[in-house]
């Protein structure tokens, strides 16, 4: 049974979320031996697509993706080996992007529907990335929190916010006695109110890293060529412009590999 990592922020457009996730799981997929799910708690089209391809799904939505899996939930025909034919290829049997549709939908139908492709895929893929809605308020989001392997906790580097989720006003009743990891997303490593002044600022428990803003990142996303750009890193070198991103994204998914027991494996070789 794969393992769930669900990306989430107590804040909406601060925080880097679909950045972070696109990141860990482009560069997981490329350090390590598993298969991934990458995907998002919107059944509609969003900007987590289009970070890697330019919108190519326009047409055609209906023979891939949420779609085509929704029609399998409603007939009971969905089985675990059948959901990576509906998804689209970012690293071969590394990672899988299962994107979008065009139409809207109930929530609740929405809600019940990507829960079950969730729960099937798991029989398949051995670590599921999920975009989730930020805040408490969407219920699939609390779902996804409740039941998540990992949550990463994405936090722009601003104190108030900061501060409001280390001290419980913002911490979600889900993450009680759930491992998660705190991501300062977008992080600027001159700025006074540095990851080393965060964690003597605040009484934090849980594992904490920066992930650095970097130019590269930001225009292969706006270019749509996030598969090229990370792909090209592999071998990134200490003092290039990438470095500091790329090495930043490795710490944070040794320890998600770590949180999630899949450590050992890989240190098999498996």
């Amino acid at each position: 049974m794969g393992k769930t990592v669900v990306s989430w922020s107590t804040v909406h457009g601060q925080s880097g979320t679909t950045a972070n996730t696109v990141a860990l799981a482009s560069m997981f997929g490329l350090d390590y031996p598993f298969r991934s799910l990458l995907t998002h708690t919107q059944l509609t089209f969003s900007t987590l697509e289009s970070l890697y391809s330019k919108g190519q799904r326009a047409k055609g939505f209906e023979d891939a993706g949420m779609e085509a899996l929704e029609r399998l939930v409603k007939s009971k025909l969905l089985k675990p080996d059948a959901v990576s034919d509906y998804t689209d290829t970012i690293y071969k049997n590394r990672l899988d992007l299962l994107f979008g549709n065009q139409q809207e939908r109930d929530a609740e139908d929405s809600d019940h529907i990507l829960r079950s492709i969730l729960q099937v895929a798991k029989n398949y893929y051995d670590v599921l990335w999920i975009d989730a809605h930020s805040g408490v308020h969407n219920a699939t989001t609390r779902t996804l929190l409740k039941d998540a392997d990992l949550v990463l906790v994405n936090l722009p580097q601003n104190r108030y916010v900061i501060e409001r989720f280390i001290s419980g006003q913002d911490f979600p009743e889900e993450l009680k006695d759930k491992p998660y990891i705190i991501l300062i997303s977008m992080y600027d490593e001159s700025s006074a109110y540095s990851l080393k002044n965060i964690k003597r600022s605040n009484k934090i428990k849980a594992p904490i890293f920066a992930i650095p803003y970097e130019t590269g990142f930001k225009d292969a996303a706006n270019q749509s060529a996030v598969t090229q750009y990370f792909h090209r890193l592999i071998q990134v070198k200490k003092g290039e412009p990438s470095y500091s991103l790329i090495h930043s994204v490795r710490d944070v998914n040794k320890a998600i590999l770590k949180q999630l027991g899949y450590s050992a494996m890989e240190d098999d070789g498996l």
